[in-house]
């Protein structure tokens, strides 16, 4: 689940190293959660997995730790040691009969700024003797008046609300101004389908996300099935987005009405699709770490960031040669075009690297709120570029009407 979790459970390896693994573990992270200014809660209880045989009652330690002494946690490397960096450390035992035992519970309070609380169990004491046991912990934790939000997560169910709504508008204002092109023009042309279809997307990955966090708000967990397709949904409109800004900056509208050979644009973007949704998906399946922050941290990230990269640069490559093919108006459309769209290829490597600068808490609200304004404002320039009689309409296809106010004398390659 990520920091965000109020109700997590995690599977708990301790002992001797079960399988091919001999080293003993006495040590495992549990998970973290960040708590706001005031006075939050949290709580653990365990049972036993496999195999049986431990006796009810039998004691581990939990280990409760403040991010900034997390860093020297992580660099002491006899785990026993960690200990002597714990806020808190009551013990918490199992139940009889691989049933959950008696909740441990503590509270922290928050007097200068938010802090990420960081949570392990171990067995240093060498309860488990010489035998590998697989425990079952779950960890809940609740911010001060309730909130089962992370801190860095309690701004999500009025902002994805909030989006919702803007949205909805948004969309009500496209279908007025496409009826009115239309009306114009006598057609609407595919690259409106297509922005169209990017809307629509975003708005049902929108709608996903939104319906998760209300479910989570009720259960601590949210809806898994309801967030995956949420991330697929968004990652499926950035493509397509992505994949109409190369198509024209290929020259389609510009130099050819028609895809014609530019079609091999398309599968090579859908392979891009594929390998987005299944990092992502690939990324769900992960164990929790300490140093994940946002959705976006770790391979995930930096494969995201790499795979935008190489379509940027595809994008000025084809960019440059279509000006290179022009006349002095399209040169100076493209050099426009390349400008606007070059802020949103390069907006989520920007926001990646920006997030690593500031603090933890903060991290995925700057990272969600600057990516999902890029998608937005992305979707506002190109409504207005391809639904006004500006720059664009000028130099494409788009003009090429036979109704007043088209340009029927005007010629494009039809292949």
């Amino acid at each position: 689940l990520g920091v965000d979790a109020k109700v997590q459970q995690v599977r708990v390896k301790l002992g001797n190293g079960g399988g091919r693994i001999k080293q003993r573990i006495d040590w495992q992270y549990l998970g973290k959660f960040g708590f706001d200014l005031g006075k939050g809660s949290w709580s653990v209880r365990v049972k036993e997995k496999f195999p049986q045989g431990l006796a009810p009652n039998t004691s581990f330690d939990l280990e409760v730790y403040l991010d900034e002494q997390w860093p020297e946690v992580e660099a002491e490397k006899d785990v026993c040691k960690r200990k002597q960096y714990t806020k808190q450390n009551p013990e918490v035992f199992l139940g009889a009969h691989r049933d959950f035992g008696p909740i441990s519970i503590g509270n922290v309070r928050q007097t200068m700024r938010p802090h990420v609380w960081y949570f392990a169990i171990s067995d240093c004491n060498r309860t488990l003797g010489d035998t590998h046991y697989v425990l079952i912990a779950e960890f809940t934790a609740l911010n001060p008046g309730g909130s089962q939000f992370s801190v860095e997560m309690q701004w999500a169910p009025s902002a994805n609300l909030l989006t919702l709504l803007g949205c909805t508008a948004f969309l009500g204002l496209f279908w007025q101004k496409s009826a009115a092109f239309r009306r114009s023009t006598g057609s609407l042309h595919p690259v409106i389908w297509t922005l169209l279809a990017v809307l629509l997307t975003q708005y049902a990955a929108q709608c996903l996300h939104t319906g998760h966090l209300a479910v989570y708000r009720s259960n601590g967990i949210g809806s898994m099935t309801m967030e995956v397709l949420s991330e697929v949904f968004f990652i499926a409109c950035q493509v397509i987005q992505t994949s109409l800004l190369i198509l024209i900056a290929s020259g389609y509208t510009l130099l050819q009405s028609k895809l014609g050979d530019l079609d091999i644009v398309l599968p090579i973007c859908f392979l891009v699709a594929i390998l987005h949704i299944a990092l992502a998906v690939l990324d769900r399946t992960q164990v929790e770490s300490s140093t994940k922050f946002t959705d976006h941290d770790g391979y995930k990230g930096y494969a995201f960031c790499g795979l935008r990269l190489v379509l940027y640069v595809w994008f000025l490559w084809a960019g440059h040669s279509t000006a290179a093919s022009g006349g002095m108006r399209l040169r100076s459309f493209m050099q426009q075009f390349r400008v606007a769209a070059s802020l949103y290829f390069l907006s989520y490597p920007i926001m990646f690297m920006v997030v690593q600068l500031v603090a933890p808490y903060l991290r995925k609200p700057i990272m969600e709120v600057g990516l999902m304004g890029a998608q937005v404002g992305s979707n506002v320039w190109l409504t207005f570029l391809f639904l006004s009689r500006g720059a664009f309409f000028e130099v494409s296809s788009l003009s090429a009407s036979p109704l007043p106010g088209g340009s029927p004398t005007r010629f494009f390659k039809d292949e």
